[in-house]
């Protein structure tokens, strides 16, 4: 026996979810790996810009989907519009905190920008390859049909 559609629907916030696994895992380890060379190439000066630069890019990109998912779950018809906003939104931060970072005397503001860098693109590229393969639908599946007979008995 099929159970009514609204049982079967998972929250709005799980597409996020899946999202936000989808891109923290890749852009940790690219960040991994960005400190790590970072810190061969410009000291530990280096490496410590570069967390600071990676810890920013993941807190403005995880705020953001949940910011998204929190517009959805209000009023999905303004997903879209709000996603872009979000999105919109977090680059001119990210660049106003890089810009206010690059006059912190004691941080390497090249090594911290090119890690925001790697982590924005990393993290970009993954949320959306989480987002494709998820196969979210965008449509409701129909009610079912109960079969009649000709005259309306069922």
């Amino acid at each position: 026996m099929d159970s009514p559609p609204s049982a079967a629907r998972p929250p709005a916030s799980a597409p996020f979810a899946v999202m936000l696994r989808g891109a923290l895992v890749p852009t940790l380890v690219a960040g991994a790996l960005t400190v790590l060379v970072l810190g061969l190439v410009r000291g530990g000066a280096g490496a410590g810009a570069a967390v600071i630069g990676v810890a920013i890019a993941v807190a403005f990109f995880s705020a953001g989907l949940k910011v998204i998912g929190h517009i959805v779950e209000q009023n999905p018809v303004a997903a879209f519009a709000g996603a872009m906003a979000v999105y919109l939104g977090q680059l001119i931060f990210l660049a106003l905190v890089v810009i206010v970072l690059r006059q912190v005397a004691w941080l390497d503001a090249w090594a911290c920008g090119i890690a925001v860098f790697v982590a924005t693109i990393v993290w970009q590229v993954f949320q959306a390859r989480a987002y494709l393969r998820m196969r979210q639908p965008v449509y409701d599946d129909p009610a079912p049909s109960v079969p009649t007979d000709e005259g309306g008995a069922r």
